[in-house]
């Protein structure tokens, strides 16, 4: 079980990561001469961003966009990578962060999974606001407003989110008809999930279930996301306290009553609920999924949160400040915005709306301006950022093993998560 919970937080991190191909080390890379080198640091392969570096180099001949991967298993013959395992995500953490602090840092860093509070602390990079506001070439009137606003650190915008995902539930819109469930998003508990679960079976069948394929340990990442600017406060750690004490206990509960179980199923047609949020337009013109925001706790709805799937960070430090910020603009833009290698929904509005269109006009049976509408009003009130530190996510996910097996108490528990945690963000 240990296993599965490690493997499920490192699927979730590897998700949100989007990555491009490299492997040489320090700011100054061999480019040509006479061309002016920016450099990326990244995870591994992707192909929009090898695409957008190739296009851009097309249009900019004076400057060179050098990925740096940072991978713990080398690629094979044929250019295929191994999956990626915990020490590749470990790798990527420590080596891009070790590099920050001592000045020797990729012009651009793919901040993925990164200490972000760390970063900013440390003022390690620059303020995408100030960006901004010195250039009027950058219209930044076409981008959602709500979430760049949503991704600042304080008053400061020091990561650039290329792309995101609305993080919400998704609900099979049939089943929910068929068992006359109703859900009110706005006050919704995870303990009222195990009612819904019970109602379901009651009308549906008892081979009908509320989730599939949820785990206890992708339960608590979530929440952790969800909840890490309460968890974590300006570098203080909070889980030692009664808010996530609470959290803990309704997982607990959830599992050990029967509503969710710890397994695997492919019966997908009898879930009435998944955590799959919303991360592409075409997702609008399909019926029979509806959108909720996320139970919480204690039934005060948060509004409709979101994640980052590509968001670059700018080495304050950085000799090559202006063309990086002409590369992030390129990324931004309406042609690679729009492009079918970008994973999530684009920053970019208007390519997004360009596609709502599309649908729209399509001829297909389905009622989708309603469903495109309501999506539109889900993206435009999205504000609230659901990440957290990969390194804090995993030290909670392997203590709270012992609470879900029954060998330590709740209290036991959150107090060495505290610890730990507390240890980690001194460091």
């Amino acid at each position: 079980m240990k296993k599965i919970r490690i493997m499920i937080l490192i699927v979730i991190a590897v998700m949100l990561l989007s990555a491009c191909a490299g492997n040489k080390e320090g700011q100054e890379g061999n480019a040509e001469e006479g061309r002016k080198n920016v450099s990326i640091a990244v995870m591994s392969s992707d192909r929009f961003l090898e695409s957008a570096v190739q296009k851009f180099e097309a249009l900019h001949p004076d400057i060179h966009i050098e990925i740096k991967e940072f991978l713990a298993m080398p690629k094979s013959e044929n250019g295929m990578s191994a999956a990626i395992s915990q020490a590749d995500m470990e790798k990527f953490i420590q080596t891009v962060t070790t590099q920050a602090i001592s000045g020797k840092a990729s012009d651009l860093i793919l901040m993925n999974n990164l200490p972000e509070d760390k970063f900013v602390d440390k003022k390690l990079l620059a303020n995408f606001n100030d960006m901004m506001a010195e250039d009027p070439s950058f219209d930044k009137s076409k981008y959602y407003q709500n979430i760049l606003t949503g991704s600042q650190s304080g008053d400061g915008l020091y990561v650039m989110p290329i792309a995101f995902a609305l993080d919400l539930i998704q609900g099979n819109t049939e089943l929910m008809e068929k068992a006359k469930i109703e859900i009110d998003d706005k006050t919704w508990t995870w303990d009222q999930v195990k009612q819904i679960s019970k109602k379901l079976q009651e009308q549906a069948g008892p081979d009908y279930t509320a989730f599939i394929d949820l785990f206890s340990g992708q339960l608590l990442y979530d929440y952790i996301e969800s909840n890490y600017s309460q968890l974590v406060q300006r570098g203080k750690a909070n889980f030692d306290s009664d808010l996530f004490r609470d959290m803990m206990q309704q997982i607990k509960a959830l599992y050990d009553e029967g509503t969710l179980k710890e397994e695997f199923s492919y019966d997908y047609d009898k879930a009435l609920l998944s955590i799959g949020g919303f991360s592409s337009p075409e997702q609008a013109n399909n019926p029979k999924t509806a959108f909720f925001q996320k139970p919480t706790v204690h039934g005060d709805g948060q509004g409709s949160g979101f994640k980052t799937y590509f968001k670059l960070g700018l080495n304050s430090k950085s000799k090559a400040r202006q063309e990086a910020w002409e590369f992030i603009k390129f990324l931004l833009s309406d042609e690679m915005q729009a492009s079918p290698d970008l994973m999530g929904i684009p920053l970019n509005r208007s390519v997004v709306d360009k596609k709502f269109a599309e649908l729209e006009n399509e001829d297909n049976g389905t009622p989708a301006k309603e469903q495109i509408e309501s999506v539109r009003n889900l993206l435009d009130k999205a504000g609230k950022k659901s990440e957290s530190d990969f390194k804090v996510a995993s030290i909670a996910i392997e203590e709270f093993a012992a609470y879900m097996s029954g060998q330590k108490s709740a209290e036991e528990v959150s107090r060495l998560i505290q610890n730990r945690v507390t240890t980690y963000l001194n460091e």
